[in-house]
């Protein structure tokens, strides 16, 4: 039973190693720019366009896209999660839910979602709303 053991931690090591091998040769992103035509990809509440989700020479990832929501719409119901994200809004008009608190935010706003608190928006405005999103996730310690 004890060999079964050892051959147990000896397997997962090495799937650990192996796992933490790809993230490592997977490339890192440098210095580049983005064209705004980023296919859009309709959806029930609007579209989205995914510009980049890439490790950098500091984060394990960088996730940018371009949601666009029709009136009235929210892409999700309010959830939390590990990585922050800014939202910077073009056009229209949002409502944001953080933790209990709403606020609403107009064109140039920027709204900051903090590590694991309760977020979303709405478009609150009669016109589309299309807003930036930036996330990223850090290396673990």
């Amino acid at each position: 039973m004890h060999a079964a053991k050892l051959a147990l931690i000896v397997v997962a090591s090495a799937s650990l190693g192996a796992a933490a091998t790809l993230v490592a040769q997977k490339p890192v992103l440098h210095s580049t720019v983005f064209d705004w035509t980023a296919d859009a990809k309709p959806n029930s509440w609007g579209a989205v366009r995914q510009v980049m989700r890439d490790r950098t020479p500091t984060l394990d990832e960088l996730e940018i896209h371009i949601s666009t929501l029709k009136p009235g719409q929210s892409p999700h119901a309010p959830h939390q999660h590990q990585h922050e994200e800014l939202l910077i809004l073009k056009e229209g008009a949002l409502e944001t839910f953080q933790s209990g608190v709403t606020r609403r935010v107009g064109p140039g706003g920027i709204i900051f979602q903090a590590s694991n608190e309760m977020h979303n928006v709405t478009n609150v405005g009669q016109t589309p709303a299309t807003y930036y999103v930036i996330g990223w996730t850090v290396p673990a310690k």
